[in-house]
């Protein structure tokens, strides 16, 4: 296994940025729109004005400095530059939380084999699309998920929440909170409660139009799991976010209360995407760093092959399957179960139930908790 992983890690993203540059920052117009409105006359409407911008505010606060103070191509090329960076970074994080270093050099060689797989995806948000948002959301509920690990809770609920101020998506993922122990429970869901309010309320108090333009509805996607069931309508049903959210919190929450904790973030991206109206690759980022998560800490084999599976099986059919969207919807749906049942019924290997690296600072009770 190499032993500087880090060099070879740079040199793979940089590899796959570059192959996203002559079509590079799809999305970004979006980021550089919703910055500018929020030094407009009008910061408050931001959303009631613009109900397309489905980003949180702070993802425009973070585009601002690349938007408003850089000319446009420059400042949009060095974003995407900062965008791979936030991946490497998620990376640091997820070899930090599950444990991985040079003093276990196991988990270590399933963490980088772990990266090879993630990183090509990464470039997908970063670069091809641009989302700002999705990258900041993803590295804050990493740092939370790590801050967890090893006994601090409050903080770790700063994290998560400001990773739904950063995109709506990440909403579920606070069931990982309930890795706290339960004498935290109240003060941390305080937090997490305080932490999102801060960002989104001044918007709904400001512009009562921002709750209706926050159920702004797009088209369903041919090669959708709603429209292989049938869902009625040409947009996003009423209920849909309702379900879609509650039902991966629900899930997530039942996972860490099986002492599947690694499977959390699997599950929340795997239910987003299965009942999401859209089907856009970026959205397969989540889904591989959650499976990477999970390969890394159940330790079943070296090779992460859930990650491997995701990539194949639900990437990788967005390019090649294009033109065959029943196909692919029913793959993606299918594989997309699939996994979040491997959550529930894969053997937690006696790694797994050890503690890790991570855990080794933290109280028994904490200990405890997150396993």
């Amino acid at each position: 296994m190499i032993r500087r992983p880090w060099p070879a890690l740079i040199l793979w993203a940089a590899l796959w940025a570059g192959a996203h540059v002559l079509e590079h920052g799809w999305s970004w117009h979006f980021l550089r729109a919703g910055a500018r409105a929020l030094v407009s006359g009008h910061p408050l409407s931001l959303y009631a004005l613009h109900p397309e911008l489905q980003m949180g505010p702070l993802a425009f606060v973070a585009a601002a400095p690349f938007s408003l103070l850089l000319p446009e191509q420059p400042g949009e090329i060095l974003a995407l530059i900062a965008m791979t960076g936030i991946g490497l970074l998620a990376l640091r994080e997820i070899r930090t939380l599950t444990g991985a270093s040079r003093h276990a050099p196991e988990r270590n060689r399933r963490w980088f084999l772990a990266s090879l797989v993630i990183l090509p995806v990464w470039a997908e948000v970063a670069v091809h699309w641009g989302h700002l948002d999705d990258a900041l959301a993803l590295l804050a509920a990493l740092i939370g998920l790590r801050l967890l690990r090893t006994g601090h809770p409050i903080a770790a609920a700063v994290l998560f929440a400001l990773a739904v101020d950063c995109k709506p998506w990440a909403v579920p993922l606070a069931a990982l909170l309930l890795l706290a122990p339960r004498r935290r429970w109240l003060p941390v869901a305080l937090v997490w409660g305080v932490v999102v309010a801060a960002a989104w309320a001044p918007f709904i108090l400001g512009d009562p139009q921002t709750l209706t333009a926050l159920r702004f509805a797009i088209p369903i996607d041919p090669a959708s799991t709603l429209r292989l069931f049938g869902t009625p309508g040409d947009s996003t049903p009423g209920w849909d976010r309702y379900v879609q959210l509650g039902g991966a919190f629900a899930l997530a929450a039942v996972a860490v209360w099986k002492k599947r904790w690694a499977g959390a973030f699997l599950i929340v991206f795997a239910v987003r995407m299965l009942l999401d109206p859209a089907t856009k690759n970026y959205y397969d980022v989540g889904l591989v760093i959650g499976a990477g998560i999970f390969d890394i800490s159940l330790a079943l084999t070296v090779v992460p092959w859930l990650s491997i599976a995701a990539v194949l099986l639900v990437y990788l059919p967005s390019y090649a399957l294009m033109g065959l969207t029943t196909e692919r919807s029913i793959l993606r749906t299918v594989v997309l179960g699939l996994l979040v049942v491997a959550v529930f019924v894969l053997p937690l290997t006696r790694w797994y139930r050890l503690p890790s690296s991570a855990d080794a600072a933290e109280p028994a009770e904490v200990r405890r908790a997150a396993r």
